[in-house]
């Protein structure tokens, strides 16, 4: 055993010791311990590189505003996710992730992105996928709501979705040809998980570059340009289609369009997936908050559909959501290279981390949402419980202007798609209540649920043992 003072080089003690807490589904919680250890600011050597990590708002609010220009994902980042995603939204930096955001943009700013009605159509075949299960009593629906989001995100991306969930409630006695869209949320699975794996390595990524990873990218890749190649049969008259737009734009390059396209649809699936497993994993461990969700939802609608309208009038409801999202945030640390030469933080140095921090080219900033989201001095004594009533006290537009809640980033690269995730997550909850009486875990848990959540990491977070429910219709 070596001695406390000694350290292995290049940071790969962090690396063992974050593979260890990976390991046992504990990785943002030794994230949160560490800050309650070493401060809100601190650095150390990470997977090679010299590492500043950070909650404190006021340095994520000048890693992703202020000083926006000397910050990026750098080529790390780029090479260790360009085999799935190619050159996207996602893994470029400058003037080529502008040109990306620029292109991407129009389709979140319809006014009617995204269509109910296209929405409504995937909800009815999640429910029938549920109650196509035998137990009510014992039900995951983690995949069934991975499925729901890709079959949303293809329709409203390539103007025909893959359908996952009607397949599902088919017979299984009914031979089913070969599928694209199963082809593909298959491959992505996989190329999904060796990249999350890859990214933990930072600059050792290259030493996780096994054939199933290979394989897997390839054949996603190669499954989504035939997706587009049928979606231009059969999208050319479908109006909430992005598909169109974006190859007209890029002057029909197939292949260019697949690599925006598969940086929309792995966050269309994953980032909502993500965010409508944790508000059904929350309210199943929280019966009181789900009879007066579904209270609120039944006096405004009874059982008909939801408009825009209703939706932004129901308190409740946001509260639950942005409660989830302060506790779950889809990604829960993040990161930023410096790339435009030396500078600092406004904060993290000095004897009492007030005073400002020296940021050489080349360091890598990680900030963690998840540790912002759960700092006692921002949040109050009670920052463990999941309490959407602490909405009404101090609302998320305040939150969001003093950096101590920011699930979708901020900055010039704040989430394209935030929008789109509400209204998706809100309308399926509300259809969710109206559906089921009551939603409880299959395990009781009491009331200290959440130090039993074993984590799952990729590049979203997720409930490692799914979200085992028993519903009552």
């Amino acid at each position: 055993m070596l001695p406390n003072s000694w350290f292995l080089p290049f940071g790969l003690d962090k690396l063992f010791k974050s593979l260890a807490a990976e390991k046992q589904r504990k990785l943002p919680v030794l994230s949160l311990e560490e800050h309650e250890k070493y401060g809100d600011t601190y650095a150390q050597y990470a997977g090679g590189l010299f590492t500043i990590l950070t909650r404190d708002p006021r340095n994520i609010a000048a890693l992703l505003t202020k000083q926006f220009p000397k910050f990026g994902y750098g080529p790390i980042r780029h090479n260790c996710f360009a085999p799935l995603l190619g050159d996207g939204i996602f893994t470029l930096d400058g003037s080529a992730w502008e040109h990306s955001r620029k292109l991407l943009a129009p389709i979140f700013h319809k006014p009617n992105f995204p269509a109910f009605e296209t929405i409504e159509g995937h909800v009815q075949d999640l429910f029938s996928a549920i109650e196509a299960n035998d137990d009510m009593n014992h039900i995951d629906l983690r995949p069934l709501i991975y499925d729901f989001t890709l079959d949303t995100a293809t329709d409203f991306f390539l103007g025909k979705s893959t359908h996952l969930l009607k397949s599902r409630s088919e017979s299984p006695s009914v031979p089913k040809p070969y599928d694209l869209g199963s082809t593909f949320s298959s491959a992505f699975n996989t190329a999904v998980s060796w990249t999350a794996t890859r990214e933990r390595f930072k600059a050792f990524y290259w030493l996780v570059n096994p054939r199933e990873f290979r394989s897997s990218c390839s054949s996603a890749r190669h499954s989504l340009k035939n997706m587009i190649l049928d979606g231009i049969i059969h999208s050319r008259d479908i109006q909430h289609s992005a598909l169109n737009d974006i190859l007209s734009k890029l002057e029909l390059n197939i292949y260019r369009a697949r690599d925006e396209l598969i940086n929309l649809i792995f966050a269309g699936r994953d980032s909502n997936a993500s965010l409508l497993c944790w508000v059904v994993y929350a309210l199943a461990r929280e019966p009181i908050i789900y009879s007066r969700l579904r209270k609120e939802v039944i006096a405004k609608l009874g059982q008909r559909q939801p408009t825009k309208k209703e939706i932004n009038e129901m308190e409740y409801l946001d509260f639950v959501v942005h409660e989830t999202l302060r506790l779950f945030p889809a990604v829960p640390i993040n990161g930023r290279l410096c790339l435009g030469g030396d500078t600092t933080l406004p904060v993290g140095g000095g004897e009492d981390g007030e005073k400002p921090v020296y940021v050489p080219r080349g360091t890598l900033i990680c900030f963690s949402t998840y540790g912002t989201h759960r700092s006692k001095k921002l949040y109050g004594e009670d920052v463990g419980e999941f309490k959407p009533e602490r909405w009404k006290v101090k609302g998320v537009r305040e939150r969001g202007l003093d950096y101590s809640y920011h699930p979708f980033s901020a900055g010039p690269r704040r989430c394209l798609g935030e929008n789109y995730a509400l209204m998706l997550t809100k309308y399926t909850v509300c259809r969710f209540v109206q559906r089921f009486e009551g939603v409880t875990s299959v395990e009781d848990e009491g009331s200290d649920w959440q130090g039993r959540i074993r984590y799952q990491i990729g590049l979203t977070m997720a409930p490692d043992d799914g979200v085992v429910v028993n519903l009552r219709p």
